[in-house]
C-alpha cells in the first residue's frame, strides 16, 4: 500500500492534481452505478455495467463514440446533464493542473548568456543564493554595476524575477571560458563567490589569471579558508562563523560587548591626528541581560544615573529599531542598546551592572550543533559556561542526539532552568517552532536565534526571540563593505529596508547636518571628529573634511550620500 502511495505521488506530485484525479475517478464510479440502475430499472432496457461505464467515460471525455441509449424518463435526462456538467468541469480542472508546469517551463524567459553592453569596474557575483540576494541589496547603495553569473538555469530565472533590483544576469557554465569573457571578468573590480567551497575553489582557479579584481569567497566552514586562499582568494568570509560568535557574545553574562563600528579595516581613508585607541570613542552593541540593575528602568534614568562616559545613540527591541530614544522608554532584557563611548567606559558599565552570583547556575541550551551552534557552544565553553546541545544529525553532539523540535527533548535538556536558549538549526521552520516551544516552556529564558532567510527574522521575533541573527544579510554586508570600503561602511540592515551606515566627509569645505539631510534624505545619528563625538547633532552643526558621519537611510538616500561625501560617481 505504501509502495502504491509513493508511486501515485511520484506520478502526480501536485496535491491539487491528485485531488482532481480522485474526484474524477469517484464521479466515474458513482455515475456508472447510477446509469446502470436507472437504465436497467427505470428505462426497462437491457444494460450491462460495462455499457454504463463506457457511456459515462464517453460523455465525460466528450469523445462522441455513442451507443444506443434510451432517454424516456426525466430522471435519465437529469442524470445525463449532471454527468456532462460535473464530469467535463472536472476534466477541465485536471488539464491545466497537469500541463501547467510543462507549459510554464516552455514559455519561461531564458536567461541571457552575454551582456548587451560593456561594463567596467563592476562587481561579479558568482552563484545566486540568499547571501547573494542580500549582497545585491547592500551594493545597491552605490551606482556600481553588478553582474551575476549562475550556471543553474532555474536559479538564473529566479534572479531575473528580482525586477528593479535585478543585476545583469549571465547564465553559463562555470567551466566555460566564454562565460567569464561575457562577464568582462578582466575589467571587474571585485569577484564575490557565493557558491559552496568546492565550486568556489574551482572557479577561482579558472579565473585568477584572467583578472586583477579582488576575489572574495564566502564560505560556510572556516576550516576551508587556507585552501581557498591558496586557490587565489584575497578574502575568505564565513558568515556562519561570525554569526555563531555574535550569538555567543549575546549569551555571555560577563563584561563582554561587541564593537558595532570603530574603523573599517578595508578603508584607505582615515581622519588624521586620531585619539589614542583606548580613548577613541566607538559604537557598541550592548545587550541588556537578566540580572542587570537597569532592567525595568527608563532611558532617562540610565542617562541621569550614568557615571560613565558614553551616550545612548539608539536601541533595538525585538524587530523594532528606535532611532531617537525617549526618556520614558523602558529597558528590559530584550533591549539592545547602541552606545557611543570609549571601550573602558562600556567595560566599566557592564561590570557594575552585573549582580554578584549571576554566573552561579547560568546554563545554556543550544538547539542545533552545526556551523553556527558549534561555534556558539565553543565560545560559551571557553568562558566556563555550561551548555547542552541538541542535534539529530551530528553523532558527536555534546548533549542529546535528538530533534530539538520536541517539547519533551527541550524539557530533558533543561529548558525550564536555562538562562539562555540558542536556536540555530539549518531549518528556519524548525527554528521558529522551537522558539515558540522554548518561550512557552520558560517565559524568562533569553532566546537567541539564527535565520537563513531574511523573511524569517520578523517571524522569529513574533515567536518570542529576544535577538535574531540574519546570516545571509550578515554575509552580504561583510562582502559589500570590502567593495565599498572607501565610500561607505554599512553597519546594520534594518527590517524596514533602511540601513545604518558610516562615511567619511571628503568634501572640501565640509557640509552642515541640515544640508546633508536635505540633499540626501538620510538622518544623521552621530558625528565623529578628530577631537570628539556628537550624538544627534543639531541642524546647524558643520561637519568638516575628515569627519565621520553615521546615518540611517534608504538605499537611494545612501547613494546620494556617497556622491556628496566622496565626490565620486560610483
Amino acid at each position: 500500500m505504501r509502495r502504491l502511495h509513493r508511486r501515485i505521488i511520484g506520478a502526480a506530485p501536485d496535491r491539487r492534481l491528485r485531488l482532481y484525479i480522485l474526484l474524477l475517478f469517484a464521479q466515474i464510479v458513482l455515475y456508472s452505478l447510477a446509469t446502470y440502475v436507472i437504465v436497467r430499472y427505470v428505462e426497462q432496457t437491457p444494460f450491462t455495467m460495462l455499457d454504463a461505464l463506457y457511456f459515462v467515460v464517453m460523455t465525460i471525455t466528450t469523445v462522441g463514440y455513442g451507443i444506443p441509449f434510451p432517454v424516456e424518463s426525466e430522471l435519465t435526462v437529469i442524470l445525463m446533464i449532471l454527468i456532462m456538467f460535473t464530469g467535463v468541469l472536472t476534466v477541465l480542472l485536471i488539464l491545466p493542473a497537469l500541463f501547467a508546469p510543462y507549459l510554464e517551463k516552455l514559455f519561461q524567459r531564458t536567461p541571457p548568456k552575454t551582456l548587451n553592453r560593456k561594463v567596467r569596474d563592476h562587481v561579479v557575483i558568482v552563484g545566486f543564493s540568499g547571501t547573494a540576494r542580500s549582497l545585491i541589496d547592500m551594493l545597491r547603495v552605490s551606482s556600481i554595476d553588478i553582474v551575476l553569473v549562475e550556471d543553474n538555469i532555474d536559479e538564473a530565472r529566479e534572479a531575473l524575477s528580482m525586477r528593479r533590483t535585478a543585476p545583469y544576469i549571465i547564465w553559463g557554465d562555470y567551466n566555460d571560458d566564454d562565460t567569464w569573457t561575457n562577464a568582462h571578468i578582466e575589467r571587474a573590480e571585485a569577484v564575490i563567490l557565493c557558491e559552496d567551497e568546492h565550486t568556489s575553489a574551482k572557479v577561482i582557479l579558472g579565473i585568477r589569471d584572467r583578472t586583477k579584481a579582488k576575489i572574495i569567497s564566502i564560505a560556510d566552514y572556516p576550516d576551508y579558508e587556507r585552501f581557498l586562499r591558496f586557490a587565489g582568494a584575497e578574502y575568505v568570509l564565513s558568515p556562519k562563523h561570525v554569526t555563531g560568535k555574535n550569538i555567543a557574545r549575546h549569551a555571555i553574562p560577563g563584561p563582554y560587548f561587541e564593537t558595532l563600528y570603530d574603523e573599517n579595516p578595508y578603508c584607505n581613508i582615515h581622519s588624521q591626528a586620531e585619539c589614542a585607541s583606548t580613548d577613541r570613542k566607538k559604537i557598541f552593541m550592548l545587550p541588556i541581560l537578566e540580572g542587570y540593575t537597569c532592567v525595568g528602568s527608563t532611558i532617562g534614568d540610565l542617562n541621569k544615573n550614568n557615571r560613565f562616559d558614553f551616550q545612548i545613540l539608539s536601541y533595538w527591541r525585538g524587530s523594532e529599531f528606535v532611532i531617537s530614544p525617549r526618556d520614558d522608554d523602558v529597558i528590559d532584557k530584550s533591549t539592545m542598546l547602541f552606545v557611543l563611548g570609549p571601550e573602558k567606559a562600556i567595560l566599566g558599565f557592564r561590570e557594575s551592572e552585573l549582580r554578584r552570583g549571576i554566573e552561579a547556575g547560568y546554563f545554556a541550551v543550544i538547539a542545533g550543533y552545526g556551523s553556527i551552534g558549534g561555534i556558539a557552544f565553543g565560545e560559551l565553553r571557553n568562558e566556563g559556561i555550561k551548555a547542552i546541545a541538541i542535534d539529530p544529525y551530528v553523532d558527536t553532539v555534546p548533549g542529546i542526539h535528538e530533534n530539538a523540535e520536541s517539547e519533551d527533548i527541550l524539557v530533558r535538556a533543561g529548558i525550564r532552568e536555562a538562562s539562555v536558549c540558542i536556536i540555530c538549526t539549518n531549518d528556519d521552520d524548525v527554528n521558529i517552532f522551537t522558539t515558540l516551544m522554548a518561550r512557552s516552556l520558560n517565559p524568562r529564558v533569553r532566546i537567541l536565534a539564527a535565520t537563513h532567510v531574511p523573511e524569517s527574522v520578523d517571524k522569529l521575533y513574533k515567536a518570542g526571540a529576544d535577538y535574531v541573527a540574519d546570516t545571509p544579510t550578515l554575509g552580504g554586508m561583510m562582502a559589500a563593505n570590502i567593495v565599498l570600503a572607501d565610500h561607505i561602511h554599512i553597519l546594520i540592515a534594518l527590517p524596514d529596508g533602511r540601513k545604518i551606515a558610516a562615511a567619511y566627509i571628503q568634501k572640501k569645505g565640509g557640509v552642515s547636518v541640515e544640508s546633508l539631510q536635505h540633499d540626501t534624505g538620510v538622518l544623521v545619528l552621530a558625528v565623529r571628529t578628530r577631537r570628539s563625538s556628537i550624538v544627534h547633532p543639531g541642524p546647524d552643526y558643520m561637519m568638516e573634511e575628515g569627519d565621520e558621519v553615521i546615518v540611517v537611510g534608504t538605499k537611494g538616500a545612501l547613494r546620494k550620500l556617497i556622491r556628496i561625501t566622496s565626490g565620486e560617481n560610483i
